[in-house]
């Protein structure tokens, strides 16, 4: 019997949001003071940078790479329901084991709220990913099924599914 796995449907996705975060980290080093909540922000960019973005054009991953894909892989084959910044971790290529760093009630802002997310310039990254829009516009809770996520995220080329 055939076992199945999922992949980003594609690698630049991961790319793309490593770039982003990169920008971002650059950007709030080079503030005059640094603020504590800015710290945070520091530390939680540190962390998604530090091999929990997918890299599968890496020959040789390393062993928190290795770590990476098998949570993202993990969270998708082994759990009933799923949390929606888990959701949108895994669109982007990031280990959902760090939905923690994103603003829990991202699901619920809307766009005239956005102010909300000034002070958490992590938070408003992932906001303003069309992947975001897209999976608010289709799922409105925090609570989301893991199949059906999985059938919306392959209709939308997101995932793509493999079979051994």
């Amino acid at each position: 019997m055939s076992e199945l796995s999922y992949n980003l449907f594609h690698q630049r996705t991961a790319e793309n949001i490593r770039v982003e975060l990169e920008r971002l980290r650059e950007s709030l080093l080079k503030g005059e003071q640094i603020k504590p909540d800015i710290k945070f922000e520091i530390t939680s960019l540190n962390s998604l940078l530090a091999d929990s973005i997918l890299d599968f054009k890496s020959p040789q991953p390393s062993e928190s790479q290795l770590k990476t894909r098998k949570d993202w892989h993990n969270i998708l084959t082994k759990t009933d329901q799923i949390s929606f910044n888990e959701c949108l971790l895994i669109l982007l290529g990031i280990s959902p084991k760090l939905s923690e760093l994103i603003e829990p009630s991202l699901y619920k802002i809307k766009l005239n709220e956005i102010k909300t997310l000034q002070n958490k310039p992590l938070s408003l990254i992932f906001f303003q990913r069309v992947e975001n829009h897209l999976l608010r516009e289709r799922f409105r809770s925090n609570k989301i099924n893991t199949a059906d996520f999985i059938k919306w995220a392959l209709d939308y080329k997101y995932l793509r599914k493999i079979e051994n």
